[in-house]
Parts: structure tokens; sequence; C-alpha cells
């Protein structure tokens, strides 16, 4: 029969024992030495509880048994009492409850002796048997130990309890001490985090006691746990830039974790990472990645460590820290024509602690690409807020190489990439050669210039002009050329018809000075007369100066306006500015002439074509003749009366002829159609008539000549 007992009852039962004892000690003074004292509880794997006391002080011999009183204090019951007269140990009496299972619970015992019938000794105090839980916890591969004090429910907790020793068991059956927790009176708890990858794993809780040399046992409580934590993420120093290999450099400190196995290398890009490498090595910690585009702009690195547990792929991407550490990007801009170059810097993003500074180093190659350096040198410090610096006095010709690094709290340097910088002052090309400039249809001058195919610097070539008698050139028009192009200029401005021009072409470089110039190109001008009664045209033009080689002859060109081509009148030396064109066997022409000369260069160009130059274009025009008879015979020889005309267009020709009151008797306007002598039908009547001739020569204007004639009718 169980009877519900809480623990101030228990207390009690104690207190009443003693006392009950007591009176009987009064009675029977031998009573007086049945004392004693509980020494542990020790549970073996089945869950059956050893309890060990001290033997009994009897020197009256009174001594009769033994009884153990069990109860369990969760749930306030007395569980059993046990009667022991004969100890099978008398010097060490102890008692194994095979009844009631430690494994499941905590059981409390405390001992009482009994003399002769209704005589009891003083209770023993209080043992509880360690009750041991192994719970995981909420985070995996822990395991939450739960266990309370053997004197838990003791009336008086011993209060030199020794530390309580949380035991595992190794694979050989030995234990080994994982945790010590100072024994509190009452419930403890402690977690254990597994070492190993995965196990099942068996735990105990002891406890020595020096007076009484024995130890508190618990039961064993076992749990599979298995590591499903990665080790804490390494922390990242720097992401350096380094010096030889101009390559990220990631460097961090050494992960902590007890079974550290390596690292696994991320590079991070657009809110990504990627995994590059895996370092199968505990005690790196440093990665050079070769494939880094460091000289280029930022980049960002993270590092997760994994432990012996990982097996293949990758850890989980919570082993890497929650942000990403870059490198620090340096980027130069020189000033063009100048000796100076701003630096500026950024980067370094999420590495430990502030920048304190940053130091600027520069080496020198003079001349460029001569391998000839200087060597590295400090230029200059500079405080942690500031992220650019104008370096000046460059050498022109020379090469520099730029680096920052950046120092921090603890006095490491972190490099930034190398920016390389050339300073040179553009120079001047060998040549520009003003291959021609020609008077084009528009009557405007097309200028071409060939330019040195060896210099590769952009120059500026700006068309310069000026007439004979200016006594300065001024600018027309300015293109940007390199490296054996050919630029083609135009001047719409030029009155070509007027006079002859010259050109040239100035070169300026890219620091706005003028570098040079080419050779002095002056058209060719055309002039002329038209001679009525000799029937020629004069020409004269001034000369051509000056092609890249030299003018070697002069082509004259001639077009007239009654459709015909243009043809080519003759060739002439270069000596020869005057031509004569005989034109008398042209007079059924409309007597407008157009010439040009063709100047040509004595030697190819560079794509060996002839090189040539046109003039402006002259038009010279011969008056109209006009031949006509003073009389005609009506049946005779000279029976029709027309006018011969020589250098006309004839487009508005027209034929009038009048008698002497003004009446008119003929008109037409085909220059083939004469007048017959006729008025309506009949002869007309001899006498004198007036003739109105109208007609239009080749430049367009109009001309008039009228006279008299003498009509005759033959009988």
């Amino acid at each position: 029969m169980y009877t519900k007992l809480n623990m101030s009852a228990l207390r009690k039962i104690n207190c009443g024992l003693g006392l009950l004892i007591a009176s009987f000690f009064i009675a029977l003074p031998g009573l007086s030495q049945l004392e004693t004292a509980m020494q542990c509880v020790q549970v073996n794997q089945a869950g059956n509880a050893s309890i060990t006391w001290e033997q009994a002080m009897d020197p009256a011999s009174v001594f009769e048994q033994y009884t153990i009183h069990l109860f369990e204090p969760s749930s306030g019951l007395v569980l059993e009492t046990y009667n022991i007269p004969n100890p099978t140990d008398p010097a060490n009496p102890s008692f194994v409850n095979t009844t009631y299972d430690a494994n499941t619970t905590e059981l409390c015992y405390f001992v009482v002796t009994e003399g002769p019938i209704g005589t009891f000794g003083p209770s023993s105090d209080t043992l509880c048997s360690i009750h041991l839980t192994a719970d995981p916890a909420l985070a995996p591969g822990t395991v939450d130990l739960n266990f309370n004090s053997p004197y838990i429910g003791s009336q008086s907790p011993t209060p030199f309890a020794e530390p309580l020793s949380v035991e595992l068991e190794e694979a050989d059956g030995s234990w080994s001490q994982i945790g010590i927790v100072a024994d509190n009176g009452g419930m403890m708890t402690t977690p254990y985090s597994l070492d190993e990858c995965s196990g099942d794993l068996v735990f105990r809780v002891k406890q020595s006691n020096a007076l009484t040399l024995c130890d508190q046992i618990s039961n064993q409580a076992g749990s599979t746990l298995s590591d499903e934590f990665d080790p804490d993420p390494p922390l990242i120093t720097a992401i350096q830039v380094d010096y030889a290999f101009q390559e990220a450099l990631v460097e961090w400190e050494s992960s902590s974790a007890a079974d550290l196995a390596g690292y696994i290398i991320y590079i991070c890009n657009g809110g990504f990472q990627m995994a590059i490498d895996t370092l199968f090595d505990p005690n790196a910690t440093s990665y050079l990645d070769l494939n880094s585009n460091v000289q280029a702009y930022i980049e960002s690195y993270n590092v997760a460590a994994f432990d012996s547990c990982f097996v293949a792929g990758e850890p989980d991407p919570g082993a890497a820290s929650e942000y990403c550490a870059s490198s620090i990007f340096l980027n130069t801009a020189s000033v063009t024509c100048s000796d100076e170059a701003t630096l500026t810097w950024t980067g370094g993003f999420n590495l430990p602690g502030e920048f304190t500074g940053y130091e600027i180093w520069i080496n020198e190659e003079i001349p460029s690409g001569s391998g000839n350096w200087s060597g590295l040198q400090m230029m200059q410090t500079l405080d942690g807020s500031v992220d650019q610096w104008l370096f000046q006095g460059a050498t022109f010709g020379a090469t520099y190489q730029f680096h920052v690094a950046a120092q921090t709290l603890g006095g490491a340097s972190i490099l930034s990439n190398v920016r390389t910088l050339e300073f040179s002052y553009p120079g001047a090309p060998e040549f520009t050669s003003l291959r021609r400039a020609t008077v084009n249809d528009s009557g405007a001058v097309s200028v071409v210039v060939d330019l040195d195919p060896s210099c590769n610097d952009v120059h500026a070539y700006t068309l310069q002009r000026k007439r004979s008698n200016d006594p300065d050139f001024f600018d027309i028009e300015t293109l940007e050329g390199v490296a054996g192009m050919t630029l083609q200029f135009e001047d719409p401005t030029a009155e070509t018809d007027a006079m002859s021009y010259q050109y040239r072409v100035q070169v300026y470089n890219d620091c706005g000075d003028s570098v040079g110039a080419s050779n002095t190109a002056a058209t060719v001008h055309i002039e002329g007369i038209s001679d009525y009664q000799l029937l020629k045209n004069t020409l004269h033009w001034t000369p051509y100066a000056d092609f890249p080689g030299a003018t070697a002859s002069y082509r004259i060109y001639r077009k007239t306006n009654n459709g015909g081509s243009t043809e080519v009148l003759t060739q002439l030396p270069a000596s020869v500015l005057s031509f004569e064109d005989d034109v008398s066997n042209m007079l059924l022409s409309p007597g407008d002439f157009c010439y040009i000369i063709e100047a040509t260069d004595a030697i190819p160009g560079p794509d060996g074509s002839i090189n040539y130059a046109l003039s402006n274009t002259l038009c010279l025009t011969q008056e109209p003749v006009i031949w006509v008879p003073n009389a005609m015979l009506i049946g005779g020889y000279n029976n029709e009366f027309k006018p011969v005309i020589s250098f006309a267009d004839f487009t508005n020709y027209r034929l009038d002829i009048i008698n002497r009151w003004g009446d008119l008797m003929h008109t037409t306007t085909d220059v083939e159609s004469g007048w017959d002598g006729y008025f309506n039908g009949e002869p007309a009547q001899e006498g004198a008539y007036g003739y109105f001739i109208t007609i239009q020569d080749g430049a367009g204007r109009i001309f008039e000549e009228q006279g008299m004639m003498t009509l005759l009718v033959s009988e």
C-alpha cells in the first residue's frame, strides 16, 4: 500500500522518528548509540539502485535490524519499506533495490535503525539517486543533460557537497569527464555539443564524497546525435591585391573549430555567392585567386569553414559570413598635357575595424619601356577619411605605377591594385602632305591632305587660307586625324572665279600647341578674252603651287553649250601659262566656250594615282556674226532673203519684213526659212523693204539687227 506524502511531510516524518527514538533513548540509554548515516546511492545499467550506509553504532548490543524507507519525490509517494536484519556485510551494510527502476525517476532513501521491539535509533539523512536525462536541445548536434542533486530530498543538504562530474562513455567502456557542475541541492542542467560527426552517446553523473569514500552514480542516459552545425565563419581580415601577381589575395583568421577540416572560398557578385575553390587544409589562412579581375574593378569574397563531418558538396551558405569582404580599387586619371594625375580609391568593405590612414606608393620608370624602375617609394600618408590624392611633378616620357596601402587599427596594411600611367607629351608628325587644292564643280575648293602613317597620336588639323594680297592665313575648318588617314577639307567661301587662293594645314597636338604645318598650295586661276575679229579665245592662268613633287604639265579642257562633250585641247609644259584657242572652225556653234586647266603632279600620290588640281571654270563667248543680202530678185538667182548667222543660239531667233508703210510682209522664227518676196500669194511690189533680226548668243544675250533691202521682180 502506498501513502501519498509530500516533501514537507517527509521531513516531518524524519523529525517524528527522531523524537520517537529519543523517547526510547530516555528509557533505554543504550539506544542512543544506534546511529547511522547514508553513504551513497549508485544506479547500475539495469536501473537497480545500490544503497550503502554506515554501520550502526551498537555498544550495548541492542541492534536488531535496519529499516530502509523509499519514497519518490516527484510524486510524493512512500513507495516501500525494507527490513534488513542481517546485512551481507555487517561492517558495510548495503541494499540493492531491484523493485523500482532508477532509470525512470529519482528515488530517495533514508535508514532507521531498530533495537528491541518498539525502539528506534535516530533516522539517517536522506539520499536520492541521481536521475539523468539526455534531451535533444533546440540546436542540432546539442543535448541538454538534466539531473538532480542527491541531496534534493534531504532535510538539510550537505553544505560541503562535492561538485558533480558529468561523464561520457568512451568506446572502450571507460568514462571521461566532459563537465563539472556545482551541487545546488536541486535540479541542474548542462549542455553538451557533439564534437564527433555523429554517434550513440551514453552519459552519467558522478559525485564523490571525500568523507565516505563512496561515489554517487546516476543512471546512464543515452542520445543519438549528429553534428549538423558548420563551424563559425572565419573572420576575413583583408582582401589584398598581391603585388607580384596583381591578383586578389584573401586573408582570414583561423577557425577555432576543434574538428576543422578546411575552407570554402566564395566570390560574390550581384548578391550571389559562388564557390570557386575548396581548401582541404585546416591550417590555411589565405587564398590567391589567379582568375580575379581585381585590376578592373572591386572584387568581393567570402570564406566558410567546414569540419570533419563534411562529406561532399558544399557546406550550407550559412556557413559563410553574412557579408562579403571586398578589395580596395584604385583608379587614376592623368590631366592631359600636364604633369598631374588624380588618384581615387574605394572598397575595403566589411573588413574588421576602420581604416586609420592610407599610404601612397609610387614606382617610376625613366624612360618608358626601358625597364629602369626606381623602386617603390612611399610618397604620401593620408588620413583614413580621404579617398583621393593629386600627384604632381611627373616627368614627361616616364611611366609611373601607383598603389594604395590602407592602414588598419592593428597596424596591418591592405594593398590596392596597381595602376600604370605613362606621361607623354604628344609629339609632331614627321610630315603632313597637302596633296592638292582643287576647284570642284560647285566652285568650292577641295583640299586633300595625307597624314603621317607612323604618327599614332591624335592631332587636330586646321585648314588655313589666304589671298595673294593678304599678309596672314586665317582658319577655315578643323578636322581630327591619326596614323595615315587622308583628310578632305572643303572651302565653300572661296571666290574661285575671282582669284587664286593659297592653302596650308596647321597641325595641333592634344595640348593645343602647334606642332607643324603642311606644304602650301595655290589654286590655279584662269582668265581670258574673246577676240571677235580673229575668232580666238586667249587664256591665261596662275601656276599651281606646290605639289608634293612638282607640277609636270597643264592640261586644257574645253566644253561648249551645244551639248558637246568635254575635250582635251592640249597639254602644255609647266612653264607655259597661256594658250590661244582658234574657234574659226566652229562658226556654227553657239559661240560659248568653257575652259578648265588641270595641273598634274610629277610623282604619283600615296595610292599610286596621278595627283591633279583643277582650276576654276572660265566661259568665253564669241559674239554672233550676221551676213544680210541687200537685194533679192524674184525669179532670179538670189530669189530668197535669208540672213547667214554664226556663233548664235537660235532659241529666240526672229525675222520680220515690213514695207515702207510699216505693213508686216513676212515673219519667221525658223533660221532656215527666208522670204521668197511673195505676199498673200502674189509677188510683192518692187521697192525697198525693212528687215528686223533678233538673235541670242551662246551666253544668252539678245542681239538685234535691222536694215533695208531691195526687192526686184524678174520680167
